[in-house]
């Protein structure tokens, strides 16, 4: 029921920006953020993630916020906030996101960290603004990260009166995903709101899954582009024939691609960072050759305002650009074979 509201909704959601709430506390209700319980439970997340951005990829990227946040809980050893969030989330009560976009491009030396933590009795206060964080609204939590004297802190925002929420930017798609800047001023996060109190070994078991669950939205996606180049193929197969690449091609690599997926998620905790980089570059080539054959295949009526095709290429785009994008997926790569890279250094971290 909410996926086939989703579908009806999609083409709104893309040409007026709609946050399709309604359609992600369905979810939650009929368990689709329940099927992740444990470590091992990431494909039956990414494969829900999947199913919603075929339908909507704005919405299957909310479902992957919704997801990330999850996992973080999921491996934090703060039970009391695990069992006070978990539940809601799940049940999608409350909504929320991840703000690791900034922090893991401060990472890798792409740009520095915009969240600033000082200790006090009890806690700490965050002073920053982040530039875009999704699927929140008043009343939701995302992940956090902040430097307290250049040591990263981690822990849960709650969107309340002391958070300041604003959209400043139109984007050519996904508009409605609930996407604001964060403004804040003084904001005490209590000890009770941290995730981990040894950061370094955290980071490197929630990143891998962080990553790797953005694959949904690309296999949503190329599925959505597959279903554009059938429907064409029903009345241009015969010119459809001369271009490089086919329903059949695509569809096997699709294939392929989801069994490296899945191999790698039940396998989470064995797997080196640099198949995980890998594996996300490679959803990514192959979401930007999907999409763009999609275009291809409808020809004039995929260049239409209001065209699946054209929606689906923007939406695709989005894969290629979201943290990390291919320029950092890139640029990690390099990194690691040159024996550096984000993870080798936590690891430094840990051991020093």
């Amino acid at each position: 029921m909410a996926l086939q509201k989703l579908a009806n909704l999609a083409p709104r959601i893309d040409a007026e920006g709609i946050y399709a709430k309604d359609c992600l506390n369905e979810l939650g209700t009929s368990g689709y953020f329940s099927v992740l319980d444990q470590r091992n439970d990431l494909f039956k997340a990414i494969l829900n993630i999947s199913k919603v951005a075929e339908v909507c990829g704005t919405t299957g990227f909310c479902m992957w916020c919704q997801f990330a946040l999850i996992w973080y809980l999921l491996n934090s050893d703060n039970e009391n906030l695990k069992n006070e969030l978990l539940p809601k989330l799940k049940k999608a009560e409350i909504l929320g996101g991840t703000a690791l976009s900034n922090p893991m491009k401060a990472f890798a030396g792409i740009e520095k960290n915009q969240l600033k933590a000082t200790r006090v009795s009890g806690g700490y206060i965050i002073n920053g603004t982040l530039a875009w964080v999704s699927n929140i609204e008043q009343g939701s939590v995302f992940g956090a990260i902040a430097l307290d004297e250049n040591e990263p802190i981690m822990g849960v925002i709650r969107c309340d009166e002391r958070v300041k929420l604003a959209e400043h930017i139109k984007y050519s798609t996904l508009e409605g995903s609930a996407t604001k800047s964060v403004t804040l001023k003084e904001y005490f996060l209590p000890d009770s709101d941290i995730l981990t109190n040894d950061i370094y070994s955290y980071l490197i078991k929630i990143t891998p899954g962080f990553i790797l669950l953005q694959a949904g939205i690309a296999a949503g996606i190329i599925n959505a582009s597959l279903e554009v180049i059938e429907r064409s193929n029903k009345t241009h197969s015969h010119i459809n024939a001369y271009l490089p690449f086919s329903y059949d091609s695509l569809k096997i690599e699709l294939d392929e691609l989801l069994k490296r997926v899945e191999n790698t998620a039940f396998n989470i905790n064995l797997v080196s960072s640099l198949e995980i980089l890998q594996l996300r570059l490679d959803a990514s080539l192959l979401t930007q050759k999907a999409t763009n054959a999609a275009v291809l295949f409808s020809g004039t009526k995929g260049y239409f305002k209001n065209a699946k095709a054209a929606r689906v290429q923007r939406e695709g785009n989005f894969v290629l650009i979201v943290t990390p994008s291919i320029k950092h997926l890139l640029k990690e790569i390099d990194d690691i074979k040159k024996g550096s890279g984000c993870v080798t250094k936590w690891k430094h971290k840990v051991a020093s």
